[in-house]
């Protein structure tokens, strides 16, 4: 793992992955920046992985801004998590966690130029990690 990457991540809580995102958070990133790239995605055994080569290619400034958004993306979404779990449409039982098969995250944003926006984003629970068992 790069020192940028350490840094970036680091105090953040760990998961099985030994970076401390989960995969597929890692798989989005590397879908985004590939997409930026103009490139196909590569996904391996390792989302983990995947990204630090991902990084390789990108030249060095643009992966500094990449670093910064991504703990941004993080800190974010643990808040919105613990949000989540505080509100009670997160759950967790028995060693469980249980959420609703859609999350809907309402952010604003303000793009160079531009004036500030409000958006909404609907996220599939499987698209982060979630089983697709019970009904909401």
């Amino acid at each position: 793992m790069s020192k940028v990457f350490k840094e970036a991540l680091k105090g953040q809580p760990t998961q099985r992955d030994s970076s401390g995102a989960a995969p597929a958070t890692y798989r989005k990133v590397v879908n985004g920046l590939s997409r930026a790239l103009d490139r196909d995605p590569v996904h391996t055994r390792r989302p983990s992985q995947d990204f630090e080569l991902l990084l390789d290619e990108i030249p060095e400034a643009m992966k500094t801004k990449a670093l910064e958004w991504y703990e941004r993306g993080i800190k974010r979404g643990l808040a919105r998590a613990t949000d989540l779990m505080g509100s009670g449409k997160i759950t967790v039982a028995e060693g469980v966690v249980y959420a609703p098969s859609e999350i809907q995250v309402n952010v604003r944003t303000k793009f160079r130029g531009e004036e500030w926006e409000s958006r909404e984003f609907i996220v599939a629970s499987t698209d982060i990690g979630f089983d697709n068992a019970s009904g909401d």
